[in-house]
């Protein structure tokens, strides 16, 4: 299997990233009637090459669990491989469009390379402060980390 970047990965297509996961179905867990227990429908994607993975069980279908889990595993990508920075052209995409998650990946390669400050981030991806700290909000995973880097490094964390 070759070796894909980041940024290959995003770009594959479900079918693509499917073949290169393993997936485990199980039993869901937790409320949910006597369906939820007698099918197995939550779906584990293991992505073989990175190790990564993504869970998710909140349908009865496993195709519907199968799809959410995949584009879990996309976000798990961005929130966790890096790259060098790559300019990102246009405007930030909505967070329901599939580039969303190809521009939190920019985004945070800028933040690393910036020492998570945030005036400097938004200088390099021409965006405003404010923008930036509403986009990072969006995304509650995205959050967290920005957060906790931040604190690392000894600034205050963001607030809404």
């Amino acid at each position: 299997m070759n070796t894909l970047t980041r940024t290959q990965l995003l770009e594959l297509d479900e079918r693509q990233l499917l073949a290169q996961c393993r997936c485990e179905a199980s039993r869901g867990t937790g409320p949910g009637g006597q369906k939820r227990n007698k099918t197995s429908s939550a779906i584990q994607v293991t992505h073989v090459q990175t190790g990564l993975s993504a869970y998710d069980d909140q349908e009865r279908s496993q195709q519907l669990n199968k799809h959410r889990a995949l584009q879990k595993l996309r976000l798990a990508f961005a929130l966790k491989l890096r790259e060098p920075p790559q300019s990102w052209s246009g405007d930030i995409p909505s967070s329901k469009n599939d580039a969303y998650v190809k521009w939190i990946a920019v985004l945070l390669d800028f933040l690393y390379e910036h020492n998570f400050s945030i005036a400097d981030t938004a200088t390099a991806l021409n965006s405003s402060t404010g923008r930036l700290v509403k986009e990072i909000f969006k995304t509650p995973a995205l959050c967290q980390l920005v957060n906790t880097e931040r604190a690392t490094r000894g600034f205050k964390p963001l607030k809404p």
